[in-house]
């Protein structure tokens, strides 16, 4: 991959692979790599501003033919821990191009590339249903971990209007305030068992910014400042904790925990009534992510006006 030739049409060919035009993350990934194209080819632009550029964006691959880029595939290093990591990403092939075996020679190649650096963990998502690809990680080595939904409330008064009169509204016995400390042992205990520790590196989520002691370090404060807890209550007992993170410039994120192994019937309740109260009480009707294992408290989601934006099946490999 050589951004300041090919990172327009590794742009447009991620646009089309993956149907970007109502996905406004994506859009966003796509829009900031066409910027930056323009920096490239711009006479302005300085030694610092190609440098920055190409340190963004070299780690990947991309497949040729007669000069044109049908294929490409994206390197995206991490930590976990002290641990480097690579998330392989953004695997697309121009249309006419698909089932030539192009997608599995990239992977191949990634993964030698990975192996070369000394990266022994390599992880990637894939669309649930996409059993083509999946079958094609399965036969490169890849193992499954875990599906999740990835759940998206936008800036519109349609996600309010279905609320209704009942957007406010919780079940009898139940009350929601904002988090007390004690709350905190049993909302990581949750935490722990919804977003596993395998793939939170990517997720972004740090248990220990939102544990109340967060505030003992200076360091976490700009974390800690844009940060809320509800918690939802049964009489005196705690019976889930939504959390808000504000992100800007990027998509605000909440984080949901609930106890495991809850009926559907108390699991939707719940989950609708903490995301109808942060809905009606305190959204700033900005962009809002929430991931969730995939097939627990959908209709409890959907009550509260989110809509489902990918259903995801995280897969690794051990080289």
């Amino acid at each position: 991959m050589d951004p300041s030739r090919d990172l327009d049409a590794v742009a447009n060919l991620i646009e089309t692979a993956f149907e970007l035009k109502n996905d406004p993350e994506g859009m966003n990934v796509v829009h900031n790599m066409r910027q930056h194209a323009r920096m490239l080819a711009s006479a302005d632009a300085t030694f610092l501003d190609n440098l920055s550029v190409k340190a963004s964006y070299s780690n990947g691959l991309v497949w040729e033919d007669q000069g044109q880029v049908v294929g490409n595939i994206t390197l995206i290093p991490h930590t976990d821990g002290f641990r480097r990591v690579i998330m392989i990403a953004n695997v697309s092939v121009q249309d006419d191009y698909r089932r030539k075996g192009i997608a599995r020679e990239l992977t191949i190649k990634a993964l030698r590339h990975c192996r070369s650096l000394g990266v022994r963990g390599v992880f990637l998502q894939v669309r649930h249903n996409n059993q083509g690809a999946i079958q094609l990680y399965r036969d490169l080595g890849f193992h499954f971990l875990h599906s999740v939904s990835v759940w998206r409330l936008r800036p519109s008064p349609s996600g309010l209007d279905g609320l209704g009169k009942r957007g406010a509204e919780l079940e009898s016995g139940f009350s929601i305030r904002k988090r007390r400390p004690p709350d905190w042992d049993k909302q990581k205990e949750w935490l722990d068992a919804l977003y596993p520790q395998k793939t939170r590196w990517y997720a972004g989520l740090v248990a220990r910014h939102l544990s109340p002691l967060a505030w003992l370090n200076p360091f976490a404060w700009p974390q800690v400042s844009q940060t809320e807890h509800f918690a939802l209550r049964y009489a005196k007992t705690l019976a889930g904790v939504l959390t808000f993170q504000r992100r800007s410039p990027q998509i605000d994120q909440a984080w949901l925990a609930l106890p495991p192994g809850l009926d559907p019937k108390d699991e939707n309740q719940r989950a609708s009534m903490l995301l109808r109260h942060f809905v009606r009480e305190r959204w700033n009707h900005g962009y809002l992510n929430m991931d969730f294992p995939l097939g627990h408290a959908t209709q409890g989601i959907q009550e509260a006006g989110f809509t489902l934006a990918h259903d995801l099946d995280w897969m690794a490999i051990r080289l």
